[in-house]
């Protein structure tokens, strides 16, 4: 029997429901007390919205719902009275859900309260470590005669107050499971992925903008061609004057992949030719043979993440949950080496629940997921008959 968050998901993405699936919607909005219906709205599409706006306004949340259910409700032939009449009742008694605990949202996997109370780190140049939270508002946490750093919202945002002899580096740490936003003094904006460390001077001056990246991010670099913008990673580097690209880095992983969605691009790999990029380009980086790929990609399968998203198109599997695992603190365990090799395609929100994802892998593919808290060993089908 697939699980109700299953169907809800569906639902809300507009697909069309089984009978049986329909059956047990109409059974479960009958049965389940509006503690269990907010829990899973943080797997429907707009969770997040309609969550926050329950969160601060009981009733105009259940307008928001309601409202949706409408909307949906036009779209589908599959929804009848029974269900909505269910779905409506139940609304009328979320009040009481403000008054006790509902969901101990902090221990999900990947979830915006959990980011929230994730410790990011900003490593001074002097050796003082600040912790950094991502629901402190316009917070001023550094502030002398060269340089102000304040803290808003998931973004540092680091401005030039005056000139300095000897500049120094800062450095943010982004743990497993969060991410973390940038703004340099020059303005150009970096978007921190999971697991990544990002190295940059308090000031730019001279003619070049060093920073130096481990892990990934996606750099919305200010132009200014007077000075280039240089993003040291592992083996490579990455020379720009005003562009839009991707790096991932990590380095237990042994590729350097470089995507540009915008702008030109050089990029030097240690021990290969120089790379000259356009948008659309991608240049991979063996670090175990040391050489380098150029090729042509979709550059939104490989940049969604910053915009909440990860998307996968025909990837194949070690990859895909090599991302997962980033974002989820997960370990991976492949009862074969050819289990990763398979490829498959699909779109998870970075805040949804990842075993989401793999169901749909289960249904369209031949391997099965073993899941135990945060381990997932992964097995092949059993052939029918065997």
């Amino acid at each position: 029997m697939r699980e109700i968050e299953d169907i809800l998901i569906d639902y809300f993405e507009g697909e069309e429901l089984s009978e049986n699936d329909s059956s047990e919607l109409e059974k479960w909005f009958r049965q389940k007390k509006g503690a269990e219906f907010v829990r899973v709205l943080e797997s429907m599409r707009g969770g997040k919205a309609l969550w926050e706006e329950l969160e601060r306004d009981a009733e105009a949340g259940m307008e928001m719902i309601k409202r949706k259910l409408k909307k949906t409700r036009r779209r589908r032939s599959l929804w009848y009275g029974g269900v909505a009449a269910a779905v409506l009742f139940l609304l009328c008694g979320l009040a009481f859900l403000f008054e006790e605990p509902v969901v101990n949202r902090s221990e999900l996997p990947g979830s915006e309260v959990s980011q929230c109370c994730t410790l990011v780190k900003l490593k001074l140049d002097n050796g003082e470590v600040l912790p950094l939270h991502g629901d402190q508002v316009g917070e001023v946490i550094v502030k002398d005669s060269c340089m102000r750093i304040e803290n808003d919202n998931n973004t540092l945002i680091c401005t030039n107050e005056g000139s300095r002899e000897k500049i120094g580096f800062n450095t943010i740490s982004v743990p497993v499971g969060a991410e973390y936003r940038v703004v340099l003094p020059d303005g150009t904006k970096v978007y921190l992925n999971a697991d990544s460390e990002f190295r940059f001077p308090e000031m730019f001056s001279g003619e070049k903008r060093e920073v130096f990246l481990k892990g990934e991010g996606y750099f919305e670099v200010a132009k200014d061609s007077t000075k280039r913008f240089i993003v040291h990673v592992l083996n490579m580097d990455a020379t720009v004057l005003g562009t839009a690209f991707n790096i991932k880095a990590y380095p237990e992983q042994d590729e350097v992949v470089t995507t540009l969605e915008e702008g030109r691009l050089q990029v030097n790999c240690e021990g290969c030719e120089g790379y000259d990029l356009e948008a659309g380009d991608q240049v991979v980086f063996n670090k175990l043979r040391g050489d380098a790929v150029k090729k042509q990609v979709t550059t939104f399968y490989y940049t969604s993440w910053k915009d909440g998203f990860y998307s996968f198109d025909g990837e194949n599997l070690e990859t895909i949950m090599a991302v997962l695992a980033k974002w989820y603190g997960l370990e991976v365990f492949y009862m074969g080496e050819n289990l990763k090799k398979n490829k498959f395609s699909g779109r998870l929100k970075r805040y949804d629940d990842f075993l989401y994802l793999l169901n749909k892998f289960e249904e369209t593919g031949n391997v099965e997921f073993i899941v135990k808290d945060n381990v997932i060993t992964i097995k092949g089908k059993k052939r029918s008959g065997m």
